[in-house]
């Protein structure tokens, strides 16, 4: 039977695991259009007043807010500055934009998960055609913005969930069992 010592330890990194998972699966959430480095700042927090602020710091709390800061910043301008810079007028820009965001909401009320993920997506594609559509009147080249609005949409989520899987990174080297 094991001893005490031996029980303490798989318990502790037991919970450690539990608690690695939790703040990868919480990272997933930018997927689905929610707040994943939110989240994952929120775990920090609360895991701070939890316990005295030791391990997790103000300091560590207060790089982990600067960077829900930039990421949320960059998520919202890099698609859009995606699709200016592969030649979108302004027009594609802003229905790309305004497309993601009606998208994701008609996309949750049809199905919650999926549908804010594949509506985000498309309805920036939408919204880029129709933009450039109704200024260029050029249906060739309205689809091609349309493409890079879903690439620039596509590849701003994937930033903010490199940023988020960085938070947990300085998240669990701060909380590493000793």
């Amino acid at each position: 039977m094991p001893g005490l010592s031996e029980l303490s330890f798989l318990g502790v990194w037991g919970m450690f695991f539990l608690w690695a998972l939790l703040l990868v699966v919480s990272s997933l959430l930018v997927y689905l259009g929610l707040g994943g480095t939110m989240a994952v700042f929120m775990l920090a927090l609360t895991h701070g007043v939890f316990t005295g602020f030791d391990p997790i710091s103000w300091k560590l709390l207060a790089l982990l807010g600067g960077l829900v800061i930039l990421a949320e910043g960059v998520e919202s301008l890099l698609g859009v500055l995606y699709t200016a810079k592969m030649g979108a007028t302004r027009s594609g820009v802003v229905g790309a934009f305004v497309g993601g965001i009606a998208g994701a909401f008609v996309g949750s009320g049809i199905a919650p998960v999926f549908g804010t993920l594949m509506g985000g997506f498309f309805g920036a594609f939408g919204g880029a055609v129709l933009g450039e559509y109704i200024r260029e009147k050029r249906l060739e080249e309205s689809l091609r913005i349309g493409v890079h609005a879903f690439i620039g949409k596509l590849l701003a989520i994937l930033f903010k969930h490199i940023v988020a899987l960085v938070m947990v990174g300085l998240i669990l080297r701060a909380t590493w069992p000793n």
